[in-house]
C-alpha cells in the first residue's frame, strides 16, 4: 500500500493539469508570421530577408575577379561576388546604416621599464601565539581522544578526563574543527572547547 496517497494524488493531478495546459497553449492559434511581419521583425533587427525563389541578389563579373593567391597552380581565379539592390522592397530590407569597416588599429608598445625588476612582496607569516600562549595543530580526521591526547601533551589541559567528560556532556564529539589554534595558559576546558567547535 502506498503510505503518501495524497502526495501520490496531488502530484497526478498536476501533471495532468500541467498536460491539459500545454495542450491548450499549443492548440490555442499560434499563427505564423506573414511575409510582411517577418520583414517588418527583421528590419527592426537590421537584418536582410531574402527570397529563396526571387532572382539572385549576388552575381560574379569575370573582369572583378582576383588574380589567383601565391602558391596556387593553375591561374584559377576565385569569383567575387558582388551585391545588387534588391528588384522589390518586398524581396529583401536592406538596413538603414551599413557599418563600413574601418582600418585595425596598431598595437602600442609596452611602456619602456627602468631595467630593475621589483621584488614580490613577502607573504604574510602566520600569526604567533600570544606571549604566554600556546600553539596547537589539530590534524584532520582527529577524534575527541586524539585532540585530548594533544591539548595535554602540549601543556593546555592539565586532565585529560575532565576535558573528556566536559566535552561528551556538550555532545562535540563530532563538532571538532581540525586547524591551528592558540591558547592561553590555564584557560578554562569551556572556552577551549568553544575554540575547537567554531567554524573557521
Amino acid at each position: 500500500m502506498i503510505k503518501n496517497r495524497s502526495f501520490m494524488l496531488g502530484l497526478g493531478a498536476g501533471l495532468i493539469a500541467g498536460a491539459l495546459l500545454l495542450q491548450l497553449m499549443i492548440s490555442g492559434g499560434v499563427a505564423p508570421l506573414t511575409r510582411e511581419e517577418l520583414v517588418r521583425q527583421a528590419a527592426l533587427l537590421n537584418l536582410t530577408v531574402t527570397d529563396p525563389a526571387a532572382a539572385p541578389l549576388a552575381t560574379v563579373a569575370p573582369d572583378e575577379a582576383d588574380p589567383a593567391p601565391e602558391g596556387q597552380a593553375g591561374g584559377a581565379a576565385t569569383p567575387v561576388p558582388t551585391s545588387t539592390p534588391a528588384a522589390t522592397a518586398a524581396a529583401a530590407v536592406q538596413p538603414s546604416a551599413a557599418a563600413k569597416p574601418s582600418m585595425p588599429a596598431s598595437p602600442s608598445q609596452p611602456a619602456p621599464s627602468s631595467g630593475t625588476a621589483e621584488a614580490p612582496a613577502a607573504p604574510a607569516t602566520p600569526q604567533a601565539a600570544a606571549p604566554g600562549g600556546i600553539a596547537v595543530r589539530i590534524p584532520a580526521g582527529s577524534t575527541l581522544t586524539e585532540t585530548a591526547r594533544i591539548l595535554a601533551a602540549s601543556g593546555v589541559i592539565s586532565d585529560q578526563n575532565e576535558f573528556l567528560q566536559t566535552a561528551v556532556s556538550r555532545k562535540i564529539n563530532t563538532k571538532i574543527q581540525y586547524g591551528s589554534y592558540n591558547f592561553v595558559k590555564n584557560e578554562s576546558v569551556d572556552s577551549i572547547i568553544e575554540k575547537l567547535i567554531t567554524v573557521k
